[in-house]
Order: C-alpha cells, then structure tokens, then sequence
C-alpha cells in the first residue's frame, strides 16, 4: 500500500496476549515508521499498551459496560457502540489486524468503511475479513511469529523479529513503585526479587493446573534470598491476595520481610518489576510483562506448551522449567482436557532444579 498506512490493530483478550501482538506492531513499526497505528483492546490492559511508544493511539473497549447497557436497554448500547465506532471513523483507518478470533470487530471495521481486513479464520469466523488465514490453533511456533505473519496479508514485508519491546514505565507509576518499596523497607540498593505464584485468571476453576505449589515458590525465594541477598515481593492480582500472602509469610522465614503487591495498577507492576533483578513465576500475564521489560526470568510450564506460549524475544535471559512427562503440552487449539495424572507435569519440577536454574541467570 502506498501513502501513510493507517493501521487499526484489535486483542480484546489479556496482558500475555497484549504483549505477543506488540511484538506484530513493533515489527510493523520497523518496517513502515511513517504508519499510523491504532490498537483496540480491553480495561485490563489498556495502561499496558500505552507503555508502547509505537502506539499513536489507544481505544479501550469495555465490553462488560456494553453488556450491562444492552441489558438495561438496547438502544443505550447502540448509542454507546454508535459513538465508539465514530471515533475509530474519525481516525480513518484503511487496515485492520483482528486478533480477537472472532467476527464482531471485522464486521464493525467494514460497517466504518476499513477496507482491508486481515485475521485468522477461526472456526469459520472470518466471514467479514478480506483476506485471512485458517487456524485451528495456535501450534509448533510463537503466537507472535504466527500473528506477524498476518502483516504479509497487507503487503507489508516485515522484518526480523523484535528482540525486545520498547516499553517505557511513565514517570508517576516509577514514583509510585519507589514509594511502594521505600513503605516496605526496600531500598534503592537492595537486589529484589519479584515472586508470582498466581496467574492463569482466564482459566477459571482451572487456573491451579498452570501453578506450580505456593510452597515451592515460597521455599525457592526464600533460598534465593539466603544465596543472593535478594528482597522478595510477590505480586499478582488483587484476587491472589491470600495466596500472595501466604508465599510471602514463608518466604520470609529466617529472612527479611517479603513485600505482597496485590491488584497495583498494571504500569505500577511494570515498574516494580523494572527495580526486580529477577523474576520467578508461572506461565502468565506477569511472566510476559517482566520478559519485556528485560528482567531476566525463571517460569514454570504444565499444560501449555512453551514453544507457543513462551518468553518472547532474544535478548532477555529466560529459563522455562518443564517436566518431561509424555502427556504435556496437553492445551491445545485453546482446549485443556480433564487431566488425570494430578498435575505431574508441574509436581516433577523441584525446588532443587528450580534453584540450581535460577542462580545461573540471577
């Protein structure tokens, strides 16, 4: 395409997915500077990708206020989508990315007059898009280099994958992330060590099947903290709290006092991962935040398959711990299947092997 390329980029779902179409849009950045690009995506990481320079603007589409006004009266919330979609018009888009697997945001992107719509046909969802690549699933490479496939569709040549995300935490959140550490007796000098032993929200009742044991967490940071002189936080969600706590009350154990971050603003964490020397987590929203932000990691995998869902990029240092059972990954084409084996694939990663990995990279 000729002229400035006008780009409307969609990911309604969370921050580890958030993260990975970034990478598109760097990549995206790089190979056309003079495009304009949009990005549409959800309340809960809508501060995230504004921590990306390369977003000219960010649209935040709070989908459960629109089923709350559908429900009061459906006129309120064609009112209320009428003048959402008037100011994606107003911006003129002439390409759309849809990432949502879906075929809501193609059919709207055509209704406001976006003529080029590129997506992945899930399901035979992608009526409303233009061009389009099936998919089952996501499988046997990254999400990320799978998705920036989709910028060949726009007849954009995209360049080598971004090794890292320019991400940049906004001065107030890095006051308040200082502030936070100074409350908690955490100097400028001292060495943090950033603990999430939660994640996998969108997994409901099955979240724990991505979580290695509370216990374990606890007992590698507080061998950390003995070994490496390390100040423990744990963070996550503000749901996770008594499970961020517990971590921290054993954590800290014959060491200082853990700090517990639990439900800060999403450019709060970033920051306070920025201060963290090392990051120790699960498969998660979080993982993937510490991976942009360079922090060198140390993840634990069950069901899902690192090579797909993995830290993203080169230049940060990552270790993924795994068990070597012959049942994992068993998550596929988005599916987890009642698993019988009582989480063996996280249960044979122990402690010992998750030390010995995290003194390497720390």
């Amino acid at each position: 395409m000729k002229g400035q390329l006008r780009v409307l980029v969609v990911n309604p779902f969370g921050i580890g997915d958030a993260i990975f179409s970034l990478s598109l849009v760097e990549s995206l950045r790089a190979a056309r500077p003079e495009a304009f690009i949009g990005f549409l995506c959800n309340e809960r990481t809508a501060a995230l990708v504004r921590l990306d320079p390369s977003i000219d603007r960010t649209y935040v589409f709070h989908r459960d206020r629109y089923r709350k006004l559908w429900k009061k009266h459906p006129l309120l919330f064609w009112r209320k989508l009428s003048a959402f979609l008037g100011l994606l018009k107003e911006d003129r888009f002439d390409c759309l990315i849809d990432l949502s697997l879906g075929r809501q945001y193609a059919f709207f992107a055509a209704a406001i007059g976006i003529g080029a719509r590129v997506g992945f046909d899930f399901r035979g969802r992608g009526t409303f898009l233009t061009k389009k690549v099936p998919l089952a699933g996501y499988r046997d490479r990254h999400v990320a280099d799978t998705q920036r496939d989709l910028l060949r569709l726009l007849g954009v040549d995209a360049p080598a994958p971004v090794s890292r995300l320019p991400l940049r935490v906004p001065a107030p959140a890095a006051a308040a992330a200082e502030s936070f550490l100074k409350k908690n007796r955490i100097g400028p000098s001292d060495r943090v060590l950033a603990v999430a032993p939660g994640g996998g929200k969108t997994w409901g009742r099955d979240a724990v099947y991505k979580q290695w044991a509370p216990e374990r967490f606890a007992s590698l940071a507080a061998e950390l903290a003995r070994r490496k002189g390390f100040r423990v936080l744990v963070v996550g969600d503000r749901g996770e709290a008594p499970l961020l706590e517990a971590v921290a009350r054993d954590a800290s154990r014959g060491a200082a006092a853990a700090a517990v971050a639990a439900g800060e603003p999403i450019e709060v964490v970033a920051a306070l991962l920025s201060r963290s020397r090392l990051f120790i987590g699960n498969d998660g929203g979080i993982l993937h935040l510490a991976n942009a932000l360079g922090v060198p990691s140390v993840s634990f995998y069950g069901p899902v398959d690192e090579r797909v869902y993995g830290p993203y990029g080169t230049e940060t240092p990552h270790a993924v711990l795994t068990a070597g059972v012959p049942c994992r990954p068993c998550y596929k084409d988005f599916r987890f299947p009642p698993c019988p084996h009582e989480r063996r694939c996280l249960e044979e990663i122990s402690v010992e092997k998750a030390v010995e990995i995290a003194e390497n990279i720390a």
